[in-house]
């Protein structure tokens, strides 16, 4: 055998080595400014997903990450792997443009079916379950009133639109507002009529959203909402695992709830932790 023959071959087993190799690596994808997309999200068209569940599936729109989810789209602001946390904004919330800023899907914590934890809302529906901590969130609700109203709560969207009514698809003049934290009905005007409900994890809102301009208001808006997803068990987190075929190493991905102290306290009490 000649010296180039057996350098072909020593060649061609490295190779065999490395892709074999690269067969256990996690698929990892990048959107815009979200990078590093991995388990359990996946990019639109990966190759290595090989199932029908979408719930999780991440599309690229014009260069910023979307998920659609409890009915809505919403831009993916960040994922946080070891928190387990995704931060999310609704597509219609328009930092660059005030007077086209608006939410378009109603959101609340009620969106979410209730688990153990008082403060927190679980949407049971799909694997991985989705939660957030309603403790944590500051409700926001857009208004659209007949009359002008003068409240402290309430921030006019339209004060620094060179208009002072907005018009409906009909034609029809409004005034349009929002009001953040704690609102209660009787906060609502009687010629008001609420059109969105929405929801944001920054503190400010709540603790300074009535003394905001609407400009500062709708870029605060902009930082959107935390939520956390979790799997009921070892097993859920496996069947999830195993969608990604051989570019997730399910023992990895899994090892908190097959492998940690907590979840086998849960199978000794007989209970799925989230």
């Amino acid at each position: 055998m000649g010296f180039l023959t057996l350098l072909l071959l020593l060649t061609l087993l490295l190779f065999s080595v490395t892709c074999n190799g690269n067969q256990n690596q996690q698929f990892i994808s990048s959107c815009g400014d979200i990078h590093n997309i991995s388990f359990p999200f996946h990019v639109q068209g990966d190759p290595s997903y090989t199932c029908n569940n979408d719930d999780y599936t991440l599309s690229c729109d014009n260069n910023r990450t979307v998920l659609q989810r409890l009915s809505g789209n919403y831009y993916v602001k960040s994922i946080n792997y070891t928190d387990k946390t995704i931060r999310l904004v609704d597509v219609g919330i328009q930092t660059n443009n005030i007077c086209s800023s608006f939410p378009l899907s109603s959101l609340t914590p009620s969106n979410f079916s209730a688990a153990d934890a008082p403060h927190y809302w679980v949407d049971s529906t799909s694997v991985p379950y989705w939660w957030v901590d309603s403790a944590s969130l500051s409700s926001v609700v857009f208004l659209s009133c007949e009359k002008p109203v003068q409240s402290p709560k309430y921030i006019n969207r339209t004060a620094d639109c060179n208009t002072t009514r907005s018009r409906d698809d009909a034609g029809n003049g409004y005034y349009s507002y929002v009001v953040a934290g704690d609102v209660r009905v009787w906060d609502v005007a009687n010629s008001c009529t609420v059109e969105v409900l929405y929801m944001s994890s920054l503190q400010l809102i709540s603790e300074r959203g009535s003394n905001l301009s609407w400009l500062d208001f709708n870029r605060e808006l902009g930082y959107g909402f935390e939520a956390q997803w979790s799997f009921g068990g070892c097993d859920k987190c496996k069947e999830m695992a195993s969608c990604f075929g051989d570019s997730v190493n399910v023992t990895a991905v899994c090892h908190f709830y097959c492998y940690s102290p907590l979840s086998f306290l849960q199978i000794f009490l007989g209970k799925e932790s989230f």
